[in-house]
């Protein structure tokens, strides 16, 4: 199947990543659905060629959380962060 862009790809997938966030959520409530698509499309899927649906639904429940959420980590390390200031 062809997708017209990433964004269309990722809703596609988005009951994977619904049900990995399920399994995952006690330990893990700071990981989003966003988080593993990033760390899986930068360290998996970019290498993968000739991918098809439920090989990419396979690798998001498979997936190694710890794996993504040291990639998240070393990610807001790197982050520029902002002060939030009140107006009045």
């Amino acid at each position: 199947m062809e997708y017209s862009s990433q964004e269309e790809l990722f809703n596609n997938l988005r009951g994977a990543f619904q049900v990995k966030i399920r399994m995952i959520n006690k330990k893990y409530d700071y990981i989003k659905m966003v988080d593993i698509w990033n760390y899986l499309k930068i360290n998996k899927w970019s290498k993968d060629k000739n991918l098809n649906i439920s090989e990419m639904v396979n690798d998001i429940i498979d997936v190694d959380i710890d794996k993504v959420d040291i990639f998240l980590k070393k990610h807001i390390k790197e982050e520029e962060r902002k002060i939030y200031i009140e107006e009045r």
